[in-house]
């Protein structure tokens, strides 16, 4: 039996047990006395399905024993088993003077939380396996990415997409604080100067494709981490293609000045703000938008033909 198969039938089973001994008999139980009971069972059927993902499988099984990233890829499983027991975690442990319920009621209708935003990303080192390294590290810096794609367009999906990466750091995109909470992260393999494959390119675009289809995530969302933290880091490099991504309908472009008047009492760093960009420092918030917009490096002067295309995109975002 497949993987998927065999996991389909284990959750269903879960549903099933959980309906028939577990919920009926936790209703008419204490809540403490309900959530060991219920934790403990989850633990089980918990452990069960892992197992059964890695044994149904050989090859997954080989792929997480050997190799040169087998003790990252068993860290991983830990990593993943440790924040599973936070879900089974009902209810708060800690009441802090509020008053539950002596009846646990737990509802049905759930779901997991989506991505809505993608960012890019290029790993400034020297090689893919550099920063294969990098992410696989434990401890440190604990930098990690939910995708890294080679020059030769190999993708290493790292982490599932709805799991949190460490890829953003602290950043800011409009109202928005926690990127790495609701974002997917997307490593390109460059040393931030060098010209993005065309290998790498294509792998990116089906990638960001069967993203943005899965996950509904709007064009607008698109963006990379220079974008998203202009104070602190400025990838992906100013060769990055993103006219041609936007025209592929991932990320924003601007259309033709000619004939365009901007409004003498526009303002350029509202239009920033309107666009996203954090303008408490001006100059790094211009410099990133000029690396994105205008594929221009040279950091955060203003001028007119700069102006203009802010007042453009400003216009496209709001």
């Amino acid at each position: 039996m497949k993987t998927g198969q065999t996991l389909r039938w284990l959750v269903l089973l879960l549903f099933v047990l959980t309906d028939v001994f577990g919920i009926k008999a936790l209703n008419s139980q204490p809540l403490p006395q309900a959530n060991k009971e219920l934790s403990g069972f989850a633990a089980s059927a918990r452990n069960t399905i892992m197992e059964a993902e890695l044994k149904s499988d050989s090859v997954a099984s080989a792929i997480v024993s050997v190799g040169k990233y087998a003790k990252a890829n068993r860290l991983h499983f830990e990593m993943i088993d440790s924040l599973s027991k936070i879900l089974f975690k009902y209810p708060l442990q800690d009441s802090a003077g509020l008053n539950f319920a002596t009846e646990w009621v737990g509802t049905p209708n759930m779901g997991l939380r989506r991505p809505n935003y993608v960012i890019i990303h290029h790993t400034a080192t020297n090689n893919c396996s550099e920063a294969l390294n990098e992410f696989t590290k434990p401890g440190g810096r604990e930098a990690s990415a939910h995708y890294v794609i080679a020059k030769d367009g190999t993708v290493y999906h790292m982490l599932n997409d709805l799991l949190r990466s460490h890829h953003a750091g602290e950043s800011k995109w409009g109202n928005t604080t926690d990127l790495n909470s609701s974002s997917i992260g997307i490593e390109l393999d460059n040393n931030g100067y060098q010209d993005f494959t065309e290998a790498q390119m294509n792998s990116l675009t089906i990638l960001l494709g069967r993203l943005k289809a899965t996950y509904k995530i709007p064009d607008a969302n698109f963006i990379g981490h220079g974008d998203i933290a202009p104070t602190r880091k400025s990838d992906p490099n100013w060769k990055f293609p993103w006219k041609e991504l936007s025209e592929k309908g991932y990320g924003f472009w601007w259309d033709d000045t000619t004939g365009v008047t901007v409004p003498e009492t526009f303002d350029y760093l509202i239009g920033l703000r309107i666009i996203g960009y954090d303008i408490s420092e001006p100059v790094a918030a211009v410099a990133a938008f000029k690396r994105h917009f205008m594929k221009d490096n040279s950091g955060g002067n203003i001028n007119a033909v700069v102006r203009k295309i802010i007042y453009m995109l400003y216009r496209r975002y709001q």
